[in-house]
């Protein structure tokens, strides 16, 4: 019993087969001496006994199943409740270990300690809000797959993880979920979950952007321990680890985490995204709809193509024309190094492969020869270059978001421009920062206002004056409690501009931009009166799933996010097209032709009167067909890939 189960059922079976076979022989030997029935007719005078008849009622009889027959002579009997005797002890004994041992097995199922027999999976590490979204969008990554499996591995009970996941998640389609209860730093945990046959990881970090840096370097450490247990169990058994997402929140875990497995290890910082994204929205109006189709599987995606025949000597100006339904954004070389919106005289070489955009893998088709030839515009009438404003942009909240925020701003805005951050209580340190982007950027004027926001007092504050408002999640114990507040702020600053229009009869032009924990508080937020959103949840998770299929894409979304190189716009198509023109209608081809010679790149247009209407995808239309004509007016928008918004 000392050595276990398994060695306890093979004794229990020797057991077995040895009292059979001892009573066996006493059974034969008993028919021998005293005959009870099975003496073969044709060996009558031998006296030899029909042992396959006498040895099946020895099994039936050890097993319980039968006693002596009636007719029995008495040392048939007392042999048969002898061996019935044995057979309670032993089969006994069996039946009820199996028995054990499948009630064992089953609350070993209902513990998540058994062992994942999946393949090809997605392994998730972790347990937290950031889960349901990420679990959603890979659900629709695998809608192409008959059987998809993602298994998370958490130290959560896995009863608990089952059903808060069955009350989140609606139809999985084709993905089955798999939950497993233990350390996602234990190499035998990690082996449970078959890490060795996982086709990507993601890694959840603990810690959310509101909690204290002690915490969040503990959890930032965590991340690297399991990264590390990856390794290990992946080297047992002389293989490289998957490719693994993570989300750090610190630069120094970053660079450690890139050198624990060097080109296998994607890291995210969720602040700094969050915040580059919630600057480029707050100055574009519209944008945040452009980025919600392009970040996760919802919508369009990003896709690394390159032809079985080569580029032919095509030109990157010259590669839009060869696709339906696809726009090329940039050119991945075979190095590694990737380039957005690429000069349009730069030749493909047969290693590039194309970033292009499109809706599924299988819509990419690349004909060698060209499918339209755009026309050609008079643009002598047009506005050569479209002239830095004066904005004003006012963040509300001390994050880490902020002061990467501030310097988005800064690099962002035209001369004499101005960005106003509120904080509740200002300290030294947010002082300090302040000043250091205010000297870097002399331009552009940073202003601190000290207000108590608990208060709801922000009259002073004057919102109406501003370009857009940027609400900053606070701290709290969780979601729930920081969303509420924001959402508090964000219902006094929108009365605060109904005042000002019924008093003075001005409209307000302010965007209201709230930054939000939870996702499933999206509804309130636009029942609030927000234009463009942030739900930096969903948005990381998003990103999360995506690189954890196609680690390259984490490349296109620093690069596009980033104030240097190209970036997203939404622009008039005065700028391009002349009114008539677009009144007559043209095709897409044409204002990617039109976009060209601005040395931008159109990846779609933004119809005007379907800003507010989400079953129309809020009027965003991404890549669409170069050869159909589109019916456009002067209020309608293009959205391109270009350096600036002039």
């Amino acid at each position: 019993m000392s050595k276990g189960g398994w060695a306890v059922f093979l004794a229990l079976v020797l057991g077995f087969i040895l009292a059979f076979s001892l009573m066996g022989v006493v059974r034969y030997l008993s028919d021998l001496v005293f005959p009870n029935g099975y003496i073969r007719a044709d060996d009558s005078l031998t006296g030899s006994v029909d042992s396959g008849e006498l040895m099946w009622e020895v099994l039936v009889q050890l097993m319980g199943l039968r006693d002596s027959a009636d007719d029995a002579n008495f040392a048939a009997r007392a042999v048969g409740v002898l061996t019935i005797f044995v057979g309670l002890i032993l089969f006994s004994s069996l039946v009820a270990f199996i028995t054990q041992e499948f009630e064992t097995r089953v609350q070993q199922l209902k513990k998540g300690k058994s062992l994942v027999v999946e393949k090809n999976h997605t392994l998730i590490l972790g347990f937290n809000d950031r889960l349901v979204d990420i679990i959603e969008e890979l659900v629709i990554a695998n809608e192409s797959e008959n059987d998809a499996v993602v298994v998370i591995l958490s130290s959560e009970d896995k009863e608990e993880m089952d059903d808060f996941l069955r009350m989140k998640l609606g139809n999985l389609q084709t993905t089955r979920i798999v939950t497993r209860n233990g350390s996602i730093t234990n190499i035998k945990n990690l082996h449970q979950v078959s890490i060795t046959k996982a086709r990507s990881v993601i890694i959840l970090n603990d810690a959310k952007g509101s909690d204290p840096e002690e915490y969040k370097s503990l959890a930032d450490s965590r991340v690297i321990k399991a990264i590390l247990a990856i390794v290990a169990a992946t080297s047992e058994v002389n293989q490289d680890p998957p490719p693994i997402v993570v989300e750090l929140h610190a630069n120094q875990y970053r660079r450690l985490a890139e050198q624990v497995a060097p080109g296998k290890v994607t890291t995210l910082n969720s602040a700094d995204i969050l915040a580059r994204i919630m600057v480029q929205t707050s100055r574009c109006i519209g944008l945040s709809k452009v980025y919600l189709n392009l970040v996760g599987f919802t919508g369009h995606e990003f896709y690394f193509y390159q032809p079985e025949a080569g580029w032919q000597g095509l030109s990157f100006g010259e590669l839009p024309f060869h696709f339906l339904g696809t726009v090329p954004l940039g050119v991945s070389s075979a190095n590694g190094t990737l380039q957005l919106n690429p000069p349009t005289t730069y030749k493909m070489l047969a290693s590039d492969k194309a970033v292009v955009l499109a809706e599924d893998d299988s819509a990419i088709r690349f004909e060698s020869q060209a499918v339209m030839q755009p026309k050609l515009f008079d643009k002598s009438s047009l506005e050569k270059i479209r002239p830095l404003e004066f904005e004003r942009h006012q963040i509300m909240g001390w994050s880490e978001k902020s002061l990467t925020a501030l310097t988005e701003y800064a690099k962002y805005l035209g001369e004499g421009s101005e960005v106003c951050l509120v904080v509740g209580e200002l300290t030294q340190d947010i002082q300090a920062a302040c000043d250091q982007v205010a000297e870097t950027y002399p331009k552009v004027i940073i202003n601190i206002k000290e207000v108590n926001l608990v208060a709801i007092d922000l009259g002073c504050l004057k919102p109406y004056e501003y370009n857009s408002i940027t609400i900053l999640a606070g701290q709290g114990e969780n979601s729930e409690e920081i969303d509420a507040r924001t959402l508090t702020l964000l219902l006094e600053l929108r009365q605060l501009c109904r005042n000002y229009t019924a008093k003075t009869g001005n409209p307000v032009t302010t965007e209201l931009i709230a930054e939000i924990i939870n996702s499933e508080d999206t509804e309130l937020v636009i029942k609030a009166g927000v234009k463009d959103f942030i739900l930096s949840t969903q948005f990381v998770s998003k990103i999360l799933a995506q690189v954890s299929q196609e680690p390259e894409v984490m490349q296109i979304f620093q690069d596009m996010f980033s104030a240097e190189g190209s970036e997203l716009y939404l622009k008039p198509f005065s700028l391009y097209i002349p009114d008539d023109q677009i009144v007559q209608g043209v095709t897409f081809g044409d204002c990617v032709a039109a976009a060209q010679s601005r040395n931008e790149l159109a990846i779609g247009v933004a119809i005007a009167e379907d800003f507010s209407k989400p079953e129309k995808n809020f009027g965003i239309k991404l890549a669409p067909d170069l050869t159909t004509t589109i019916h456009l007016t002067p209020q309608d928008l293009l959205i391109t890939l270009a350096e600036d918004q002039t």
